[in-house]
């Protein structure tokens, strides 16, 4: 059981490093395969010290070591979210198939909070997971998954795309297989109470206005972990 959980625990770190990279680079267009990491103010390429996750972090004092520049704690902390969850998914389902879906949904519920946006190619291969994971009756979850897509097309038409964008339908596709009809709708429903209280915080706060767009993905990928954490 410690073998395993220290091996999810490092394998959290590590893609949690590679998740700041990927979730910095695929908006900007660049390769996130190919070419070593850089500092984010000065470009220099990076040593593989410069690169441990946390620990450099830590041991610079959250600066970059080549020019001395304060680094984003959006690293860190993608790192620690990324431990954390491969953790608690572990433990819930025993199942590195759900270990992979967290990594994934968290490179979309980062690239759409910062850009607006949701790759078609996180989408797709968390749809090819999901059939995958469900060969035994795909008939069935790809049904399930369409019907509440449609619901979110449906939206998307009527408000002229304003509540959402035709990423989040395709989410819906892909993330719908994970959990069915039933579980499905109450998801869609869940994600939109979650957006309505983050939205009308806001509005109190005054950090968003009326006509201010608001993404919809991280409420559907929060809303699609409870549901499943929710056994």
């Amino acid at each position: 059981m410690y073998v395993y959980l220290s091996s999810v625990f490092l394998l959290g770190l590590i893609i949690g490093s590679f998740i700041s990279a990927v979730t910095y680079r695929i908006p900007k267009k660049i390769n996130f395969i190919k070419g070593r990491s850089f500092c984010d103010s000065c470009k220099k390429k990076l040593a593989w010290y410069d690169n441990i996750p946390l620990f450099s972090f830590l041991l610079y004092k959250g600066k970059s070591r080549c020019c001395n520049k304060k680094i984003s704690i959006r690293y860190p902390l993608i790192e620690l979210v990324s431990v954390i969850g491969a953790v608690v998914a572990w433990l819930f389902f025993g199942n590195l198939a759900f270990v992979i879906l967290f990594f994934l949904t968290l490179c979309i519920f980062i690239i759409d909070l910062e850009h607006q946006i949701i790759p078609d190619e996180l989408t797709w291969i968390i749809l090819l997971l999901g059939l995958i994971a469900n060969s035994q009756s795909p008939m069935t979850v790809l049904f399930s998954a369409f019907f509440l897509s449609l619901l979110l097309l449906f939206l998307y038409l009527i408000t002229s795309g304003r509540g959402m964008g035709l990423g989040d339908v395709k989410l819906a596709v892909a993330l719908g297989l994970w959990l069915g009809l039933e579980k499905g709708i109450i998801w869609l429903i869940l994600a939109f109470i979650i957006g309505g209280i983050v939205a009308s915080i806001l509005l109190l706060l005054k950090k968003a206005k009326l006509k201010t767009k608001i993404v919809f993905g991280p409420f559907l990928i929060i809303a699609f972990w409870l549901i499943l954490l929710w056994k």
